[in-house]
């Protein structure tokens, strides 16, 4: 089958991946966005009160390794629908809320522990099993559904929220991830009988044994690690660390949309290249960026010419890195533990976040200055890229006979 001619034959599962992540809990970063304020000024909750809600969603890389077991064992759909019912419940419970900052804190807590079932590792698996060739562009359009659905529906629910008050924009939100995500079920191709005759046959103490022997898991999770310590910086200090080297105004805005588009673009393009290239070089390569951006920044190099090359480094790592790493799992594993694999990893991606904005957190005490974290990382990014190259010379995990097949048979092999 051609190239395109995949997407001609599985655009359904491809629609049911995007509109199930687009529903998903990767939503809530733009929804957030919007409702956040509204909450604040309505309830005068203080903001240290509110910014724990980031600890709160730690819990997601709690949840994510037994949604992800669950959903090789019991397929998509069974799981899935956990998150299609509870986001849209959850965003109605917001709807009702009456003041104290504890109803808010425990709606979040029961909307991640059930729509963790929505994110990447759940849905993912689809495009994974459906797609060869162009399993990588696939992924990229899949992981695009998100920020497409955030950046058209903001300014709506913001219109409401204006014109009808909060409460209608949290009704307007569980409304609308409620179609979609129903949509995304609906779209579920059919399970092919063989592969619930394998589910039932899984035996997971077996399965997380070849996972922990494999030397292709351990390259993977200490890349992982390595590689996303810079997140805190792209999260939640960006603005600040540009306004450091261009002071605050225009140029900053300028260069955070910059950042947005070199995400979008780095998606795409990493996807294309991980169908077309060595995926083990496209992976290196991607992941290192983060190192460019950050040590351009924490050099006396301040002209904007330089910070723009340093945002679209950061932007397109950022971008490419879910692809990435899905796309690894989906070749280097068997497909039968694709979602207990790429879930371990993405909960790793969370810690990799954490312990950097720890490690920020620390050297911010001894010194003002963002460049001694900034060096920390970029150095630790080109580490855990570079161990990305040693992935060519290892071969597939099987569950009979891992890593025998190598990187010289081609990136479509499955």
């Amino acid at each position: 089958m051609s190239y395109l001619g995949e997407l001609r034959t599985n655009w359904r599962p491809l629609a049911a991946a995007t509109a199930g992540l687009s529903a998903g809990l990767s939503l809530t970063a733009y929804t957030n966005a919007v409702m956040a304020p509204q909450f604040l000024a309505e309830f005068g909750w203080s903001r240290s009160e509110f910014a724990l809600t980031g600890v709160i969603a730690l819990l997601t890389f709690v949840f994510l390794p037994v949604y992800g077991r669950l959903t090789d064992l019991f397929g998509v759909r069974r799981i899935a629908i956990v998150g299609v019912i509870g986001l849209p419940a959850g965003w109605a419970a917001y709807a009702v809320m009456s003041g104290p900052i504890w109803q808010y804190f425990a709606i979040t807590v029961a909307m991640i522990a059930l729509g963790v079932a929505t994110t990447p590792a759940i849905y993912s698996r689809i495009v994974a099993t459906c797609f060869d060739k162009m399993r990588g562009l696939a992924l990229a359009i899949a992981i695009s559904g998100p920020p497409l659905l955030g950046a058209l529906g903001a300014p709506v629910v913001d219109a409401v929220n204006r014109d009808h008050g909060w409460r209608a924009g949290c009704l307007l939100i569980a409304g609308t991830i409620a179609v979609v995500g129903a949509a995304a079920l609906l779209l579920l191709p059919a399970e092919d009988p063989a592969v619930r005759r394998d589910r039932r046959a899984a035996h997971t103490g077996q399965d997380y044994r070849v996972i922990a022997r494999s030397a292709v898991f351990w390259i993977l999770l200490g890349g992982v690690l390595l590689c996303n310590l810079y997140h805190t910086i792209t999260t939640t200090q960006l603005g600040v660390v540009l306004g450091d080297s261009v002071g605050s105004g225009e140029a900053v805005a300028l260069l955070v949309s910059i950042f947005a588009g070199a995400v979008i673009v780095g998606r795409f393009v990493c996807g294309v290249a991980l169908d077309r290239l060595p995926p083990h070089l496209v992976a290196a390569v991607a992941m290192a960026l983060p190192g460019v951006g950050c040590l351009i920044i924490a050099t006396s190099w301040d002209t904007f010419t330089a910070l723009v090359l340093a945002v679209c480094c950061l932007g397109a790592a950022w971008g490419a890195e879910g692809d990435v790493i899905a796309y690894l799992v989906a070749r280097r594993f068997s497909l039968k533990i694709y979602s207990t694999v790429l879930s371990i990893l993405s909960a790793a991606i969370g810690v990799s976040s954490a312990l950097g904005a720890v490690i920020l957190s620390r050297t911010l005490q001894s010194s003002q200055s963002f460049n001694g974290f900034l060096i920390f990382a970029g150095v630790a990014a080109f580490v855990g890229g570079a161990l990305f190259l040693l992935l060519g010379r290892l071969g597939r995990v099987t569950l009979d006979t891992p890593e025998t097949v190598s990187d010289a048979a081609g990136p479509g092999t499955t």
